[in-house]
């Protein structure tokens, strides 16, 4: 069988590389970035950090910040929110309230002591970590509930 290779890089020497149509819109679009690239080139420095400022103001404002945290905030399970507000002797009832209900100070004060209580939490993780197994089970079988004591708190995320 002849082989057409020579051919074929004769071909190619006169015509340039056949692309398929992948290949085509990926040269399309470097060649629009090295475009775009080429004129940003082109822009002072200045005008360049002075724009890209504006550019970050019209995308994050204020606004767009605070429905972020209030989205958040609304969708924390109500056992989390609760602990929140309690945590600065609130009435657990403010937990159901919405994040827009809650003023600066209230918040700064339940930011820090929500602070707090997570690095007591960390050191009390901590110290429970190890231990004695539970005696009474089975080689090989492991029995998790071995040594629990059931108080009737089954917390569930409402």
């Amino acid at each position: 069988m002849k082989s057409f290779a020579p051919e074929l890089a004769a071909i190619a020497a006169v015509n340039g590389p056949v692309l398929n149509r992948a290949e085509l819109e990926t040269k399309a679009l470097c060649d629009a970035l090295a475009a775009t690239t080429a004129h940003i080139k082109t822009v002072p420095k200045d005008v360049r950090v002075e724009r890209g400022a504006d550019a970050v103001a019209a995308v994050a404002t204020l606004a767009d910040i605070e429905a972020v945290r209030a989205a958040f905030w609304s969708k924390a399970p109500m056992l989390v929110r609760e602990v929140a507000v309690m945590s600065v002797g609130m009435d657990a009832k403010r937990a159901g309230d919405n994040l827009n209900k809650f003023n600066a100070l209230e918040r700064g004060r339940i930011n820090v002591a929500l602070q707090k209580l997570m690095l007591g939490l960390t050191q009390v993780q901590r110290c429970m970590a190890g231990g004695k197994m539970p005696a009474g089970r089975a080689a090989g079988v492991m029995d998790h509930t071995a040594g629990l004591a059931d108080t009737g708190n089954h917390w569930t995320a409402h």
